[in-house]
């Protein structure tokens, strides 16, 4: 990396920089692989490249701002950006399993917010909330098809203090169906109508 930095930017870099790292660069670099640094330096010769064509002087980096361009975007890897795929996501909520989905992160993502969640939300605030938890988790997987994991939901945890009353509510009341659910030796796996449900037949009530 000192080696393109230092092509790139000549004097500029080694001025400032040196020869070796000070530790100034992994700490910020450190967890990136290889092919993360690679995607980096690709978008910082472009706009060195650009700063050249308009006439401006290009400077290198601070560490920081490099590693945000390492980072990358769904689009670098073949998948849907971002909003693209948070839209697909809004307009197949209601019967995803029918739905030939762009690609499986898109899918594995929304399931993870949660199709009822997404598909029921109407509130603003909660419905930008989801939004969000949608583009962390999309984000996790774009980074695994990135390094060339196996795709899987990361389930990034959420704490208590960024639900509201009525999310705290209905998941405690999602957790207690679940506890009758396993009492009464039904399925694991069941959405909240097919559990409610079974667990009316195997206890006799209507």
């Amino acid at each position: 990396m000192f080696d393109a930095m230092g092509q790139l930017f000549g004097n500029k870099f080694s001025s400032q920089w040196g020869t070796y790292d000070d530790g100034s660069w992994l700490a910020e670099l450190g967890h990136l692989s290889e092919r993360h640094i690679e995607l980096g330096l690709a978008r910082l010769r472009q706009q060195v490249r650009d700063a050249a064509k308009s006439g401006d002087e290009a400077w290198p980096p601070q560490p920081v701002a490099l590693a945000g361009l390492c980072e990358p975007r769904p689009e670098d890897v073949g998948l849907p950006t971002v909003d693209a795929a948070w839209r697909e996501a809004c307009a197949h909520c209601h019967a995803p399993d029918g739905w030939r989905w762009s690609h499986e992160a898109v899918r594995m993502a929304g399931q993870t917010v949660g199709w009822r969640e997404i598909h029921g939300t109407t509130a603003q605030s909660v419905r930008a909330r989801l939004e969000k938890r949608f583009e962390r988790e999309y984000g996790a997987l774009v980074n695994r098809v990135m390094a060339g994991q196996p795709l899987q939901a990361q389930g990034l945890i959420e704490n208590d203090a960024t639900r509201n009353r009525a999310e705290l509510a209905e998941r405690a009341s999602r957790e207690q169906a679940q506890q009758q659910a396993e009492a009464a030796g039904l399925p694991h796996r069941m959405n909240a109508s097919q559990g409610l449900a079974a667990l009316k037949a195997a206890t006799g009530r209507v």
